[in-house]
């Protein structure tokens, strides 16, 4: 039985959410080190050679998200030089590389539209709360699950774009007040599988369908994102997230499910946004255990430990960190696994799943 203070963490019409690949893998799509392999296996031999020789995060073996961020930066420095040696790898080749990954990212993610069970629970339980009209989610996947559900259950929703078979993405259009109804607020802080910019410079959204047919796809999940200017959509999405963590409003509450805090830049947010002087941002993380779960419990208690009492983590059946729960609720939360997703679901809604549940929309 899922205790009234969990509940009361993702039911409160003060939080919002931030989902990681971990809440998509109830409907079969990749975890980042499933799609790492799966990307391996189509780039040239020197780009393998290259991600096997990488360092990941915190230690962590390297991920394809470590590769795109070397072959940026591989890149610019390339590009600033007046020669270079035949040896070395050209821009052409680097862009070529490039482009291989994220047509990989593309095909292992997969190019249907496709609604979840699992995430139309999620939503509709959400939403289901008379005093809440407006929902802010943000994900770091790059799949199309959550709109492709979202328009199945005919549920309004704001993404960024205004148009339809060629939305144009202009941030203004998260300012925009519903008519009636609940509303979700979507922000895809690492891009879709389906955004693209076009010769002009304009970022897109297209027919998921469409996607791969040699157009600049915005799926870059990478450092690089972040050192754009100031009018490009991950900084403005960056803002955003930002902004909404540091919003003043009384027991204000991020819920984090599926990320396992690997992005600097992320978890740096996050952590402003709890110390921000007069905040009320508390954060609740539902993560799975890890590989070397000592190494990740002392990652999140350094969190922590920044975050005064203020950053609540339940890691898998291993850990609660934080002073959110009293140690009798833990030890009654902790075998419902709630780091998966579709575990949490059916505790904050009573529907029962198979492991992957999809539906085509």
């Amino acid at each position: 039985m899922l205790s009234e203070t969990v509940l009361d963490w993702i039911l409160d019409r003060e939080t919002c959410f931030l989902l990681g690949s971990g809440a998509s893998r109830c409907a079969g799509k990749p975890l980042i080190n499933d799609l790492t392999a799966q990307v391996a296996n189509v780039v040239s031999s020197n780009t393998r050679d290259l991600l096997s020789n990488l360092k990941g995060a915190f230690d962590r073996e390297p991920t394809v998200e470590d590769l795109i961020n070397y072959l940026l930066r591989m890149r610019d420095l390339t590009a600033a030089r007046r020669t270079v040696d035949p040896a070395d790898w050209s821009i052409e080749e680097i862009d070529g590389e490039l482009k291989s990954i994220q047509e990989a990212i593309s095909n292992a993610i997969g190019r249907t539209w496709q609604a979840s069970d699992v995430h139309a629970s999620f939503f509709r339980r959400l939403l289901g709360q008379k005093n809440r009209s407006m929902c802010d989610v943000f994900t770091l996947n790059y799949d199309t699950l959550i709109e492709a559900t979202l328009e199945h259950m005919g549920l309004r929703y704001i993404d960024g774009f205004w148009g339809a078979d060629s939305g144009v993405f202009d941030a203004a259009t998260f300012d925009e007040k519903p008519l009636a109804g609940n509303t979700i607020r979507l922000y895809k802080l690492h891009g879709s599988i389906n955004w693209h910019r076009d010769d002009s410079g304009v970022v897109r959204r297209c027919p998921v369908a469409s996607t791969g047919n040699g157009a600049r796809l915005l799926i870059y999940p990478t450092q690089q994102k972040y050192v754009q200017t100031q009018y490009g959509v991950y900084e403005k999405l960056m803002g955003r997230f930002r902004d909404r963590l540091r919003d003043g409003r009384p027991n204000n509450k991020l819920v984090v499910l599926g990320y396992s805090f690997s992005d600097e830049h992320i978890n740096t947010a996050i952590e402003d946004g709890i110390r921000l002087s007069g905040g009320t941002l508390t954060v609740y993380a539902f993560l799975g255990a890890e590989k070397d779960p000592s190494a990740q419990i002392e990652r999140l208690l350094g969190i922590a430990g920044r975050c005064e009492s203020r950053f609540n983590a339940l890691v898998g059946q291993e850990k609660f960190i934080g002073e959110g729960l009293e140690a009798d609720e833990w030890q009654a939360l902790k075998g419902l696994d709630l780091w998966q997703f579709e575990n949490l679901v059916k505790s904050i809604s009573g529907a029962d799943y198979e492991p992957a549940v999809v539906a085509n929309s």
